[in-house]
């Protein structure tokens, strides 16, 4: 089944207007939930309220956030692994994905720590130093990057500007685009 972008356009900006203004978006550690109605798991390291004009107007069938978010004071230590994008009150799920860092050459990785590459989100599985080109890639385990090893997580969906997060640090949301598919 294939859907126009017209339809796929107004899917993605109902989305927006389902959640409401003012959204929270949560950051946890550990893997996200099986699905929006599971309760969360892991710890919550930060509690962003999204602004008002939180998403750009949808375009090819995707909406993107506006400017960076920020919370400026994290809640709890630890490596963030997922998020989920809550109503303004916080209470109900809408949406949740994995949550990366941008990959960097020749940077420290410790076990845990997600970093993204080429539209894909990996988790360092044996700490170490990443090469100083290249990086991982593939969809496996094992994935060796300079002395860190990787494992495949899932395509790249929200990007933060670091993912070990100190407590009372900021947190700042660098990337997220909602994308409504063919179908």
């Amino acid at each position: 089944m294939e859907l126009s972008v017209a339809v796929r356009n107004a899917q993605a900006d109902a989305f927006e207007t389902t959640i409401g203004t003012a959204p929270k978006v949560q950051i946890f550690t550990g893997l996200r939930p099986a699905n929006c109605a599971t309760a969360r798991s892991g710890t919550m390291l930060g509690n962003i309220t999204a602004p008002s004009d939180w998403m750009s107007a949808a375009s090819s069938g995707a909406k993107g956030l506006l400017g960076t978010w920020t919370d400026n004071s994290a809640d709890a230590a630890g490596y963030a692994g997922y998020f989920s994008i809550m109503d303004s009150a916080g209470t109900t799920c809408h949406l949740q994905g994995i949550v990366s860092e941008a990959w960097a050459t020749s940077k420290a990785y410790v076990v845990g720590q997600q970093a993204s590459l080429n539209g894909n989100v990996y988790r360092c599985t044996t700490a170490g130093t990443s090469a100083s080109s290249g990086g991982p890639s593939g969809t496996g385990t094992g994935i060796t990057d300079g002395s860190a090893v990787w494992s495949y997580v899932g395509p790249t969906e929200m990007v933060l500007d670091n993912t070990n997060i100190a407590a009372g640090q900021a947190i700042t949301i660098t990337s997220f685009t909602y994308t409504r598919g063919n179908a």
